[in-house]
């Protein structure tokens, strides 16, 4: 049964590691949330492991950079890990599910310098790639022809290979398509993808590998029934869900909890069922 609670910290003493998502939990693109800040100086004050994982498509460095631009204090003594720095290191050490990929990469929507420096090389046609590449979509919108780019790949059978997942995203009041979304379109064309992030195992074996407690000792924090939640779930951890992220139109009627959970359903993506469910993070 779902447990309602007031503030995270009623948890304190329950867990050593916590794991937060980013977008929609400690900030919603344009500015980080003051009880986030309040409740990581009491998570770090307490010597508690605190883990930033986030379905970024982009490097952690650059996550750094953006959320010290959105004002963050506390939040940024905690280590971030994103989806985009766990397919860069798998693909660099050619880890499952990327030993056979190949070696030249196809830039799908917006380009990011994922492997840049690395010795993979960016194809400049399709007839010269081995498999695409798709890190952001911030500010694409050339969605015709890419409509044509996913139809050549496919009769390629190029694999498509995705740092972020999120299928939602949320950008201040907005909840919108992300990056995922395309991999997803790809995916009902018939086309083969690799989506590295929650609600995959990688990450959370990445974060969960450099601590040195047990499972049910770490709490995954998130607003994604669909990744964080799930995730969490796969991975067999307790987990609290955010119900004012991508979810806050669902959770705006008077239903009990276990039924507005019911019904968020997804034809591509599997509802994960939360430990503990609160609005905001406090």
């Amino acid at each position: 049964m779902i447990k309602k609670i007031n503030s995270i910290l009623d948890l304190i003493d329950e867990y050593e590691i916590f794991f937060f998502d980013q977008w929609g939990v400690v900030h919603d693109g344009h500015k980080i949330f003051p009880e986030a800040e309040k409740v990581f100086e009491v998570l770090q004050n307490s010597k508690k492991n605190i883990f930033i994982i986030s379905n970024s498509g982009k490097r952690s460095s650059d996550n750094i950079e953006r959320m010290k631009k959105l004002g963050a204090n506390h939040i940024l003594k905690s280590p971030i890990i994103t989806s985009g720095d766990v397919c860069y290191e798998l693909l660099i050490n050619k880890k499952k599910p990327f030993q056979n990929i190949g070696n030249n990469y196809f830039v799908v929507a917006t380009e990011y310098p994922l492997l840049h420096k690395t010795n993979y090389k960016k194809a400049r046609d399709l007839d010269n790639a081995d498999f695409l590449l798709l890190s952001s979509t911030t500010g694409f919108k050339d969605y015709e022809n890419l409509n044509q780019i996913f139809d050549q790949a496919i009769q390629l059978n190029l694999p498509l290979v995705c740092s972020n997942p999120d299928v939602l995203g949320v950008s201040g009041e907005k909840i919108h398509p992300s990056t995922g979304d395309l991999a997803i379109q790809y995916k009902k064309l018939g086309g083969i993808i690799h989506a590295i992030g929650k609600p995959g195992l990688e990450i959370f074996e990445f974060a969960f590998n450099q601590t040195s407690s047990l499972k049910e000792k770490v709490l995954m924090v998130g607003d994604s029934l669909f990744n964080d939640i799930y995730g969490a779930n796969q991975f067999e951890i307790d987990s609290l869900l955010i119900t004012s992220g991508i979810h806050r139109e669902d959770f705006s009627s008077d239903r009990d909890f276990q039924g507005i959970i019911d019904n968020i359903n997804s034809a591509y993506q599997n509802t994960g069922n939360p430990t503990y469910i609160m609005e905001k993070l406090k």
